[in-house]
């Protein structure tokens, strides 16, 4: 169910590099995927790509996705409640959304480790404690975006 209990100084050090070149990758290619946002065919027609940028974008993603879980296992919600809020709080701009992003969602989930090491006298699995918070913030983003939805 995940935890940050078994993340040491040694596994963080080994991940560190691989972490920093995919978020430089990301960072790097933001002002491509904020033409991507606009079409593919507007970003054809501006110079962009997109196969070539959207290869770069699931590599990235998808590497920083697992050295996050090999650290501390599945923790879910993050990923799907944490982008959501930090596109309401800084807006649709990747310049912005990935370093809000990557602040909001290493905040999220240190306070929520911090919950589940003082709840109870037994640590709680961040998984679970993150399923009671993000299930009732995903259904209100859900009611927000669509309104008439209900």
């Amino acid at each position: 169910m995940g935890g940050l209990s078994g993340v040491t100084a040694a596994r963080l050090s080994a991940t560190l590099p691989p972490f920093a070149l995919s978020l430089a990758g990301l960072m790097l290619v933001r002002w491509r995927v904020n033409v991507l946002s606009l079409g593919e065919e507007e970003a054809l027609s501006l110079g962009v790509n997109v196969g070539l940028i959207r290869a770069m974008v699931v590599v990235c993603a998808t590497m920083l996705t697992s050295l996050s879980i090999s650290l501390c296992g599945q923790v879910g919600w993050v990923g799907l409640v944490v982008p959501h809020i930090a596109r309401m709080l800084a807006g649709p701009n990747y310049k912005r959304l990935l370093p809000v992003t990557a602040l909001l969602g290493g905040v999220f989930l240190l306070g929520v480790d911090n919950i589940s090491r003082n709840l109870l006298a037994a640590e709680i699995p961040l998984g679970i404690l993150t399923a009671v918070i993000g299930a009732p913030l995903f259904v209100f983003l859900l009611l927000r975006g669509k309104r008439g939805w209900l």
